[in-house]
């Protein structure tokens, strides 16, 4: 149960990654041709490759004895997040970035302390 759970948010977290990143790339492309002086595409790239990188690396680790993947991918997630929540107050649209990076943190402790409850039961 709880493997097809990291799979299917590792999926979809893989899934919104692509997404951001494709977006970014637009929005890096326009301010560089613009010059702009914005750096909403570079935030956007940076935050959808750490998604990506926690999604693989939840996908990847599904099926570990330890905590170490739900243990990574929350590191980067946290530090997605991190990132968007501080683009926030220039671009308001990363606020809808920051708080998918901050959900897939917390299914990160969420699968920690549900392996570490069946353990001890």
């Amino acid at each position: 149960m709880m493997k097809s759970i990291k799979l299917l948010a590792g999926i979809l977290g893989v899934v919104i990654a692509v997404y951001i990143l494709l977006i970014s790339c637009y929005e890096a492309a326009w301010n560089v041709l613009t010059m702009s002086g914005h750096f909403n595409g570079f935030a956007g790239i940076v935050i959808a490759l750490l998604l990506l990188a926690g999604s693989i690396v939840r996908i990847g680790m599904r099926s570990a004895e330890d905590d170490s993947g739900s243990i990574i991918s929350l590191v980067l997630f946290a530090i997605a997040a991190a990132v968007a929540f501080a683009s926030t107050w220039i671009y308001r649209y990363m606020q809808t970035w920051a708080i998918i990076c901050l959900v897939m943190g917390i299914l990160s402790v969420l699968m920690i302390m549900w392996k570490n409850s069946r353990r001890e039961g």
